[in-house]
């Protein structure tokens, strides 16, 4: 026993610590904790913080880590101006080219500047595009089956991804073409390189060429039709710190990725939302009668604020079932987190979906309690807001998915309340459990039905 203690004593030790900053134990070898941070990714990584503290190594596949920054320090990290997200284009050059989540600085600033003012409530209701959004889920809502069990999620990624081509001026004929080569052109969002005929490589690139295509027709259409409501007119009427408008190559870089973000990240939202009141009536209740007190649906800033309880259910559902889970910077100097010194090239990684979890900032954190957002005289703070970011890359799309989602919860109760019935959990059905693969959604497996109101 002896000897082989004095062996165990000769092997190398297990690395506990890099630069100072603990390495987060029980990684298995060659893949590290990946298979732990997939799926239940907010438990996982709330735990890591428990375990080790805010700021820690976590072992990714081979011997690759990544660091990952909780906390306060993480989420001023995404406004400072010492990291970057230009190694995103490196990563995915044909997914994400030069669109903005892969730019910085002055070239950043030119770029979101023209973009902002349409995605704004005051530029959704003035260019029609809220107008357009709220027919679009009227309709989509009046179409959901009354007499079976369904799936709320596939239902939510249908329209709305209806909405977010119709806002941009296409036409509903083409949404199924449309939505056939998306799903190709996402393939290039994974890192593989092979790229032999049918090849994911290859289906990307196919994808990419045939939306390229049918956006530069779109952006020559818009540009003859200045009326044409929407925010792709928009934005060609939009200028940029140079007093420029875009050019068509950034138009198409960027609407590419709008679209694919703006439908898949609302869609959960809305599903998520529609999954709440089926297990909660007393929320059910609330909503229905806010939404049929109301002429209509909310097309402008002014009767969003008729609808203080649907805006409510809002920010707690992204706040309880944020849909992306996190984002990364990379360092472009040396800096100080928790008081560590991280070196200048450092990958870092914000848990953006765990701040909505902090008993600091919400009391009961896993209370769904919408009446924490009502009565406010001031507006969610940047840290209330974190699943749509921090700093210059705040997402863009925050004011339309508030938009349609207040627009959804207030179709959703106005259709089931002129039908007669409710919301409720199909029989059998257990309530659903947030996973992320790699958005925020839940299970398709998660049916609700409609039940008379008794």
């Amino acid at each position: 026993m002896q000897t082989l203690n004095n062996m165990l004593e000769r092997l190398p030790m297990k690395e506990t610590h890099r630069l100072g900053i603990p390495i987060l134990p029980g990684g298995l070898p060659l893949v590290g904790h990946a298979p732990f941070n997939l799926g239940d990714t907010l438990t996982f990584l709330r735990a890591a913080e428990a375990k080790v503290g805010p700021i820690f190594w976590m072992r990714s596949f081979g011997s690759e880590m990544q660091l990952v920054c909780m906390g306060e320090p993480g989420f001023e990290l995404l406004k400072n101006r010492v990291t970057s997200s230009e190694f995103i284009r490196d990563q995915a050059p044909e997914f994400i080219g030069d669109a903005l989540l892969s730019q910085d600085g002055a070239r950043h600033r030119n770029l979101r500047t023209p973009m902002s003012g349409p995605f704004t409530p005051r530029g959704l209701s003035s260019s029609g595009a809220a107008t357009l959004s709220a027919e679009v889920i009227e309709a989509s809502v009046a179409s959901l089956p009354s007499s079976r069990p369904f799936s709320l999620i596939a239902e939510t990624q249908k329209f709305a991804l209806d909405i977010i081509f119709r806002v941009m001026g296409i036409d509903r004929s083409e949404i199924e073409e449309f939505n056939t080569n998306y799903r190709e052109f996402t393939l290039g969002a994974f890192p593989l390189k092979l790229d032999l005929p049918y090849s994911p490589r290859w289906r990307a690139r196919r994808g990419r060429a045939w939306l390229d295509a049918r956006f530069s027709s779109l952006i020559a259409a818009a540009r003859g039709r200045p009326e044409m409501p929407g925010t792709l007119s928009a934005m060609l009427a939009a200028r940029d710190t140079e007093g420029q408008p875009l050019k068509d190559d950034d138009l198409i870089s960027n609407l590419r990725l709008l679209a694919l973000a703006g439908h898949e990240t609302t869609a959960s939202t809305m599903a998520w939302l529609g999954l709440v009141l089926a297990q909660r009536p007393d929320l059910w209740e609330k909503l229905r009668e806010e939404a049929t007190a109301a002429p209509g649906l909310p097309r402008s800033p002014e009767e969003l604020k008729r609808h203080p309880f649907a805006e409510a259910l809002f920010r707690e559902v992204i706040r309880l079932y944020p849909p992306v889970s996190s984002t990364a910077r990379e360092a472009t100097e040396d800096l100080t987190l928790h008081g560590k010194l991280v070196p200048k090239g450092t990958m870092i990684t914000v848990p953006l979906g765990t701040y909505g979890y902090d008993p600091a900032n919400f009391p009961e954190p896993e209370k769904f309690d919408p009446s924490r957002w009502l009565g406010r005289r001031v507006p969610p703070s940047s840290v209330e807001t974190a699943p749509f970011g921090g700093g210059p890359h705040f997402c863009l799309g925050y004011h339309l998915a508030w938009v349609e989602v207040v627009q959804f919860a207030t179709a959703f109760a106005r259709e089931l309340s002129r039908r007669g019935v409710r919301p409720q959990l199909a029989p059998g059905v257990a309530p659903p459990k947030l996973r992320y693969l790699p958005f925020g959604q839940p299970p398709k497996k998660a049916l609700i039905e409609f039940v008379p109101v008794v």
